[in-house]
């Protein structure tokens, strides 16, 4: 038995053509342990000096287009630490990847929107950190006193009336209420993995307010509206 026990050691350890040749019914206890010793160093040689090798079935990466229950699992657990607004269906869309990198962000990882390892793994470790609490914006109250809600962290729903880009710089305009309604002026770093977001979207914003903004229309006047920094924004 200890021969047997010896020779799948060795098989597992550097293969079976090293583990050709050998006699094992002819051999003693003490070449037995000789021939696992020579298996150890010659793995230790090949792993470049590495003494103890674990082997351990890769985290797939997980990215726009992902679908199937390793998605929904992965959602599940964004909806938990209140990341993901959207349901868990299993298909990993633009709500999904902006979860996945606002947790990233919070996690001081790279905001790429991939679930990748080490994402992975920081979103399911036991000391994961929750999201931030939004609360649904105020539109008259921002703004009738817009410096006592500079610094709040705000999240509305509504459709997209224009888009401008610079870069990695987007602002938008968004209106809150109805198709024009309750207008919104809306400062973005678009991240990594930024899908462009269109006039007309309809879309969920999370975000920080930052008073009002001022600006000028095409005929000349002037608007003032309440504004935001957005954290992360999602495409309904």
């Amino acid at each position: 038995m200890k021969r047997i026990i010896a020779l799948i050691i060795v098989l597992v350890l550097c293969g079976a053509a090293l583990a050709e040749g050998i006699d094992w019914s002819k051999m003693t206890d003490e070449q037995i342990n000789a021939e696992i010793a020579n298996a150890q160093a010659e793995l230790k040689k090949r792993d470049g000096g590495t003494e103890n090798v674990e082997v351990e079935a890769g985290i797939p990466t997980l990215e726009k287009g992902s679908k199937g229950d390793d998605v929904k699992k992965l959602q599940q657990r964004l909806k938990d630490l209140n990341y993901l607004s959207g349901g868990v269906d299993g298909d990993y869309g633009n709500g999904t990847a902006s979860a996945v990198s606002a947790f990233q962000k919070e996690a001081g990882l790279s905001a790429t929107g991939v679930a990748d390892e080490a994402t992975q793994k920081a979103l399911y470790a036991d000391d994961a950190p929750k999201s931030k609490v939004y609360m649904k914006l105020d539109y008259k109250a921002v703004a009738r006193d817009p410096d006592a809600h500079k610094g709040d962290l705000i999240t509305f729903s509504g459709k997209v009336l224009q888009v401008m880009e610079s870069g990695k710089h987007i602002t938008f305009r968004i209106s809150s209420k109805g198709n024009y309604d309750n207008v919104v002026y809306c400062n973005y770093e678009a991240p990594e993995n930024y899908k462009r977001i269109l006039e007309d979207d309809k879309v969920t914003v999370y975000g920080t307010c930052t008073g009002i903004y001022t600006y000028e229309t095409i005929m000349g006047g002037s608007v003032t509206i309440p504004s935001c920094t957005i954290d992360r924004i999602e495409v309904k």
